[in-house]
């Protein structure tokens, strides 16, 4: 594991950037072209060490100060200075990760986090502040947590709380991690029963996918039309998230085959089949941009922010910038020159 992930790995310290938030600031000040900001795809904005350091509701302010929406993603208790300086931007949203209302079974899966009331009250305080609440069922354990009627309660159970949308996965296994994974896993499943549910995991668990192993096609297909369907059933949207598809070469992209090892192929998403919402987060989040430095940033107008289902003649008229459409990796340096391309420079 590169970097300060292992360096938490090996020794169990967290590691902050002291002064980001003003690192942050300058960025942002930097750009005339914007998209939403978001906390974070690696690791949880709000835990314990954040209430040392605030540097989550720092950035968040941040953004919004200069009038970009922001989003969170986080299985702890979201602090009120958060949802007080997010309250009421039609861009800003919060995603709540809860796989299971088991309080035993949570506690298993999710050591550290906060027990499934507290990440339930997340999502009604969210609302209280005038936000889009996401649920994220992500990701469903086979054998632990996909149970049919456990998953009806527990997407009624957030769509009662506020959430409008469910992001789901099915859990794959990094290569690297397969050990450690399977042992964590099996911590959860009382002692007689553990060999058993190894033995199933380890079964189920027979396509090669990138760096990781992910559930049998045919199982994961099951699941994402089970769970598109309930939260239909609870007027939800639905999205999956990093969920694919490699067809052997031969085969149905929808076929199954008992043969171990890697499909062949490109992967294909699986959200172009399974998801009713136009984005993996549910809400539409416009680009956002500004004709001066000295001016607040503001949502574009005729933008929806769906940008993997634009086309380049849409976008050079939209946006001016048609490279948008379909999506990319973007980074600092790309919105830098983004601003400079509508600015005419």
């Amino acid at each position: 594991m590169p970097g300060r992930f292992a360096t938490f790995v090996q020794h169990g310290v967290v590691t902050v950037w002291e002064g980001f938030d003003r690192q942050v600031a300058s960025q942002l000040d930097s750009l005339l072209v914007a998209a939403c900001g978001y906390l974070s795809p690696v690791t949880d904005p709000f835990q314990p060490v954040d209430r040392r350091y605030g540097l989550s509701v720092a950035v968040i302010r941040e953004f919004v100060r200069r009038g970009l929406p922001v989003e969170f993603v986080t299985k702890a208790a979201v602090p009120d200075e958060a949802l007080e300086a997010m309250h009421g931007h039609p861009h800003c949203f919060g995603q709540v990760s809860l796989m299971t209302l088991d309080e035993r079974l949570h506690r298993a899966l999710a050591p550290g986090a906060a027990g499934p009331g507290v990440l339930l009250d997340n999502l009604r305080r969210m609302r209280q502040a005038r936000l889009y609440a996401v649920v994220r069922v992500d990701p469903v354990v086979p054998g632990l947590t996909d149970d049919p009627d456990q998953l009806r309660r527990l997407v009624s159970a957030a769509r009662d709380a506020g959430a409008g949308h469910v992001v789901a996965s099915c859990m794959d296994i990094p290569l690297a991690a397969r050990k450690r994974t399977l042992e964590r896993l099996a911590l959860a499943v009382p002692g007689p029963d553990r060999a058993a549910f190894t033995r199933r995991i380890e079964g189920l668990y027979r396509e090669r996918i990138g760096a990781s192993q992910h559930a049998a096609q045919g199982y994961r297909r099951d699941l994402f039309g089970f769970l598109r369907g309930v939260a239909g059933e609870a007027a939800m949207t639905f999205a999956l998230c990093m969920e694919y598809a490699v067809p052997r070469v031969g085969a149905g992209a929808g076929q199954e085959t008992a043969v171990t090892g890697t499909r062949t192929g490109l992967p294909a998403g699986l959200n172009q089949e399974y998801a009713t919402s136009r984005n993996c987060e549910g809400l539409d989040v416009p680009l956002y941009v500004r004709g001066g430095f000295d001016e607040e940033f503001r949502p574009l107008a005729g933008c929806d922010g769906a940008c993997l289902w634009c086309d380049r003649e849409v976008a050079a008229a939209v946006c001016g910038l048609p490279e948008l459409a379909g999506g990319g990796a973007w980074e600092i340096a790309d919105y830098r020159r983004f601003g400079r391309v509508r600015a005419g420079v």
